[in-house]
């Protein structure tokens, strides 16, 4: 049986309320009413089933917003579902909890394993050591087919057409950037509501997930946005994992060009544009010339930069902007932004927890209160 995502379904008011205090963290019912644009009665009947079946809690009196009755905070219940998160990198596999008010507890790294068997006997080591999980949820660097939890193909490991299933607990993976976008698009208005929003993810590839006309798309084969393996130089003799020659990704990749990853590359790259080092200076001109190709071929309003590429300074993304505008044709650069992302660490975790959140707890809320 297909899947039925909340991308592929029509906003709602549980949805809008849902959203709402999530952004939130804690709201009152008048507040509610004035953000969603729902009347004061729909918001009451809403909240009423959902203190109900315990999807959001009543945690007390607001102060300071009344002189007579104190209104009561709404919160979402962090434990109306636990969520094991897998994200895999081609050198790193961070394993974190989630919950559903969006927080995320770290719980290790290891050596992304050479085989998709030797990381399923990791999750089933943590499946031991946390009870009650309801999902477990992989963030993958390849291709997937969500509707069968499918992993179709990840270069940087040559995994191939493997079909996820662990005993007792549902499944969901998707594609990193897929996850990355989602996540983006559940967190700010103006990308949910674009005609077209892209996520670049960089680290040890390059990939991209591709937000069109208010969802997510993944093409009929789910290979959408796979830019990183679009021909950047056709002289070129590097081989990319993928099987090609002159693939963007083995340009772009951060790991291979600075020759490192995580908090010391950020650490890396915001002194060399302090310096105004050349290094950095030849980076964002390979980085800006990949992304207008992305710009020409799809005419986004933004451009969303993350992966190791996260949390850097603002001048960082800045130059990208005017590089990427300059390679651009005249009408795509004036609508463009470029943005970082929203999370400056472990974007995938959340990008993974949010997906989560949006497609399967959300319509879950939904088909249980309808």
């Amino acid at each position: 049986m297909k899947k039925i995502l909340h991308s592929e379904m029509k906003e709602n008011n549980y949805t809008l309320i849902l959203r709402s205090i999530f952004h939130n963290k804690r709201i009152e019912r008048v507040n509610l009413a004035k953000e969603t644009g729902l009347s004061p009665s729909t918001v009451t009947r809403c909240v009423s089933k959902l203190v109900e079946k315990g999807y959001i809690l009543e945690t007390g009196f607001s102060e300071g917003l009344s002189s007579g009755r104190k209104p009561i905070s709404l919160e979402i219940n962090p434990d109306a579902i636990r969520v094991l998160l897998v994200d895999v990198g081609a050198r790193i596999t961070n394993f974190a909890l989630g919950k559903a008010n969006g927080l995320i507890e770290k719980l290790e790294s290891i050596a992304t394993p050479i085989t998709f068997e030797e990381l399923l006997r990791e999750v089933y080591y943590l499946l031991d050591c946390f009870r009650n999980i309801d999902i477990i949820a992989f963030s993958i660097p390849g291709m997937v087919d969500v509707n069968s939890n499918k992993i179709i193909f990840v270069p940087s490991r040559g995994w191939r057409n493997l079909e996820v299933s662990i005993r007792g607990v549902e499944v969901f993976l998707d594609n990193e950037a897929n996850l990355a976008i989602i996540a983006e698009a559940f967190s700010h208005e103006e990308i949910r509501k674009s005609q077209c929003s892209v996520f670049v993810t960089v680290r040890e590839g390059f990939g991209t997930g591709l937000w069109i006309n208010g969802r997510i798309y993944r093409g009929p084969s789910y290979t959408a946005g796979e830019f990183g393996h679009t021909t950047i130089d056709v002289k070129s003799t590097k081989t990319c994992h993928c099987g090609n020659n002159g693939c963007i990704e083995e340009y772009t990749s951060v790991t291979s060009f600075f020759n490192t990853y995580g908090e010391h590359l950020r650490r890396e790259i915001n002194s060399l544009l302090q310096m105004r080092d050349k290094k950095i200076d030849e980076y964002l001109e390979i980085l800006a010339r990949a992304v207008a190709n992305i710009v020409n071929a799809l005419n986004p309003e933004y451009v969303i930069v993350g992966g190791e590429l996260a949390g850097l300074k603002d001048e960082f993304y800045e130059e990208l902007e005017r590089r990427v505008k300059k390679y651009s044709l005249f009408p795509a650069a004036h609508i463009l932004k470029v943005k970082p992302a929203t999370f400056k660490t472990d974007t995938y975790l959340y990008g993974a927890l949010y997906a989560v959140i949006q497609e399967v707890f959300i319509p879950r809320v939904i088909e249980s209160i309808s």
